[in-house]
């Protein structure tokens, strides 16, 4: 960042007017007494006032706006985690005079020996959280900071500030894993719910078909989902009425002689798959549907799934 931009000795000349300075350059005269005087926004030195100052050299400095950026992590008041300040001074020359008598027109070194303190020291009283704070506090506390009051000393106006801060990255990917964390269990809950509706609506489904007798139904209703088949499981071991319902399906089954043996089979088979833990012996069962009297091995279940 350099605000002196050229020197040169001065020569005296009755031809030659000295240059006229612009919006974006002021020329600064010195004479060997150390006397300095600037000429700005347009004006030119005239030649009697060149001759009785005896100026000898000439500044040329830059006036048009320049920034000054910062971009570091700083502690913050609370343990372990850090600010990501993103800092941005705009800044100018307004007493090109006083520049040049402070030699000041290098201000990389100044910048990066002041900067970097002030903004740490004050990051630490301002816990992680409070980061929108914090950038309100840069904002209006610049101001009066030791940084501005050297760059005034210097002859140079602050003229505008932007401040971002944020968390420091390591502790942004913190917080998005624990997000992640709330939203996956978010998810979860509401697809444990909605698997849960789904299976009551299709268990009722069940019941229903196996109240009429249709065990094919049932069993395909099953296969669908087994949160659904779970669940008339528990309400077969708990509820009597419906392991009643089900016992009795099962003795028309084994009665009905209008049913040959291989859609006995099936049918059975459909419900052995429903219910696991049923004591169907299919073979058992369609030697049964054989003899004349198949209620003879049928008691055996009826009192081992009351």
């Amino acid at each position: 960042m350099q605000f002196i931009e050229d020197v040169k000795d001065v020569k005296f000349s009755f031809w030659d007017k000295p240059p006229a300075s612009s919006m974006a350059y002021a020329f600064v005269y010195v004479n060997k007494n150390n006397e300095y005087y600037g000429v700005k926004n347009g004006e030119r030195l005239s030649r009697s006032e060149l001759r009785i100052g005896k100026y000898n050299r000439v500044y040329t400095v830059n006036m048009q706006q320049q920034t000054i950026t910062y971009n570091e992590e700083v502690p913050s008041a609370t343990r372990g985690r850090r600010f990501s300040v993103n800092l941005f001074i705009d800044i100018a020359v307004e007493h090109p005079e006083r520049l040049v008598q402070q030699n000041a027109g290098e201000f990389r070194t100044m910048i990066n020996n002041n900067l970097p303190f002030w903004v740490e020291s004050e990051a630490r009283f301002f816990p992680i959280e409070e980061e929108l704070r914090f950038a309100r506090h840069i904002e209006e506390f610049f101001q009066t900071s030791p940084l501005v009051k050297v760059l005034r000393d210097a002859g140079i106006v602050v003229r505008n500030i932007r401040v971002l801060i944020r968390q420091g990255i390591r502790d942004q990917h913190h917080d998005e894993a624990i997000a992640d964390l709330d939203r996956n269990a978010e998810l979860s809950a509401y697809q444990e719910a909605h698997d849960l509706e789904e299976a009551r609506r299709i268990s009722a489904s069940i019941k229903e078909a196996l109240e009429e007798g249709d065990f094919i139904t049932a069993g395909k209703l099953g296969e669908k989902n087994e949160m659904a088949k779970r669940l008339v499981e528990s309400e077969f071991i708990q509820n009597q009425t419906f392991k009643y319902e089900v016992n009795k399906q099962l003795l028309n089954l084994i009665n009905d002689h209008t049913i040959d043996q291989f859609q006995a089979e099936q049918r059975l088979a459909k419900l052995k798959k429903l219910f696991p833990y049923l004591p169907i012996d299919l073979a058992k069962i369609n030697g049964q549907k054989q003899i004349s009297s198949p209620r003879r091995g049928l008691p055996s279940y009826l009192n081992k799934g009351e």
